[in-house]
């Protein structure tokens, strides 16, 4: 009776473990055609996500499931394609075998990626772009017509932002390699970078981080960089028009392009500084409670 019991139990968990083996690593190819003006929703957690935007009218999904995968569910509708990565009730979130699927999306579709753990690769996209994640790094390569992104513990790399971007990310650092208008970036401990472009106006945020911008604030559109402990650097043009104000509670104010900062009180440490470069132009605010500001000629 013992023995019988015994090996009924051994049968049990081969039949466990070859499921297991079946569904770890287990490959995808497949393709569904995506209907006019259709938008692509996916959906994952551990592993990784590669959106490419091709010239096709359909989409396809390639790559391997990893273990703790129960299923890969599409549905297609005239709405568009939702990409669903199941997991069975007992996944908590580690995997031996990744889930890594690349997707090719007609690139003028609409685009809408959640990840848990996942790192997220969107490259050709040109239409609206929407992206979250919790754990995973977020690159966008090339323009896509609009971009929100939201990221918890993960950097946000974008090589092109369009006008009107949204980018928000909680302990990991944003950077924009080109801005083509308005900007809006918020991070809580990270920093954020612009390397270049113009700036038609936007309003950028930190916690516990620097602000660095080098991209040209454009005629119009007014810009407010606020950061509590982080340091502000500006580059701008010293000839062109602009109105600016500056002020940091605890920190330093170098200013290479007007008048020195002035202490507001002989009692605190509070600096400020506020001109014109000329009439017109954008508005300019850069304030700091412990941190520099640091407004530099290009």
């Amino acid at each position: 009776m013992k023995t019988s019991w015994t090996k009924t139990v051994m049968i049990a968990a081969l039949v466990w473990a070859v499921a297991g083996w079946a569904s770890a690593g287990r490959t995808v190819s497949e393709s569904h055609p995506l209907a006019a003006g259709g938008e692509v929703s996916v959906e994952s957690l551990a592993g990784s996500l590669t959106i490419e935007g091709w010239d096709g009218a359909e989409v396809q999904i390639s790559g391997t499931l990893g273990d703790g995968v129960e299923d890969l569910e599409v549905q297609n509708d005239e709405d568009g394609i939702s990409i669903e990565v199941e997991y069975d009730e007992d996944f908590h979130g580690r995997q031996r075998d990744t889930t890594d699927l690349t997707i090719r999306v007609p690139r003028n579709a609409g685009l809408s990626v959640e990840t848990v753990s996942a790192g997220i690769s969107v490259s050709g996209m040109r239409g609206d772009v929407e992206l979250e994640s919790v754990s995973g790094a977020i690159v966008v390569a090339d323009a896509p017509s609009t971009l929100e992104v939201e990221n918890v513990s993960g950097k946000v790399t974008v090589d092109t932002a369009p006008d009107g971007a949204e980018l928000a990310s909680v302990s990991g650092s944003i950077r924009v390699g080109n801005a083509l208008g308005r900007l809006d970036a918020g991070n809580v401990s990270g920093s954020i970078l612009i390397e270049g472009g113009t700036l038609a106006g936007g309003d950028f945020e930190t916690v516990s981080g620097d602000i660095t911008c080098n991209a040209v604030p454009g005629a119009h559109g007014d810009i407010d960089m606020e950061t509590m402990s982080g340091t502000i650097t500006l580059r701008v043009d010293p000839d062109a028009a602009a109105s600016f104000s500056l002020e940091t509670f605890s920190g330093s104010i170098s200013n290479q392009i007007g008048p020195e900062a002035q202490k507001t009180s002989r009692y605190t440490p509070e600096k400020e500084l506020r001109f014109n470069t000329g009439p017109g132009g954008p508005s300019i605010s850069l304030s700091s409670f412990s941190g520099s500001i640091k407004l530099l000629t290009r």
